[in-house]
């Protein structure tokens, strides 16, 4: 599959050039920069990324930058959101290392807004020490709201309690066992359980299911 790697840019361009030594390239794959705006520095940024990548790859692989205002959430976000979607059939690497914050923000954004498939979300620590990842599941977060009825919530609190098999949550919740394994198949689908054993079925709650069930519970 063709890789995307999709990074903002500021000032700077370790960020991007970091995240290009870490993933690699391959002919047909593609770079796209989103800018807040393109001045001289960003300008510069720019010139260096798009020379590193004609000296190490030639024309193989496409160097995009796009600029955005950053002033006006909904026509950054809707600029972004056709760009992603030109993205379909792509694997891509999102870098939200350089750049403004308000740049950043917007850029997540659309990608909660249009939640794709094959999407890996990065971060770089600012001194270089290690890199943040968000768990793919957090940005599906508007499916989740959407799916995570109160007998799912139910079942992901029974979990942590220890209930960890589809006969003992049927038991306990008073429900046949296909329903549970319906609930079940969805709370995977979402990332917020682990299927530890699938014959027989074990599973345990993920850590993202752990902070749903506290969000909850904490809930007035």
């Amino acid at each position: 599959m063709r890789k995307a790697l999709v990074s903002t840019l500021g000032f700077d361009e370790k960020f991007c050039y970091r995240a290009i030594l870490r993933h690699g390239l391959k002919e047909g794959d593609k770079i796209i920069l989103i800018t807040a705006k393109v001045v001289d520095r960003v300008k510069e940024a720019y010139e260096w990324i798009k020379k590193f990548i004609e000296k190490s790859y030639g024309e193989s692989v496409d160097v995009e930058l796009i600029e955005i205002d950053v002033k006006s959430f909904e026509d950054s976000i809707r600029k972004i959101v056709e760009k992603l979607r030109e993205l379909e059939g792509y694997s891509i690497v999102l870098n939200l290392s350089g750049g403004m914050r308000s740049l950043i923000a917007i850029v997540l954004l659309s990608l909660i807004i249009n939640p794709m498939r094959n999407v890996k979300v990065e971060m770089e620590l600012e001194d270089l020490s290690g890199i943040v990842e968000i768990p793919p599941p957090l940005l599906r977060i508007r499916e989740m709201g959407a799916k995570l009825i109160e007998e799912r919530i139910e079942i992901l609190r029974k979990i942590k309690e220890g209930y960890k098999d589809v006969k003992s949550l049927a038991e306990v919740m008073k429900k046949d066992k296909s329903t549970i394994r319906r609930h079940i198949y969805v709370l995977d689908e979402l990332g917020l359980i682990n299927v530890v054993k699938k014959k027989p079925m074990k599973i345990e709650i993920s850590s993202l299911g752990e902070i749903f069930v506290h969000i909850r519970e904490k809930a007035p």
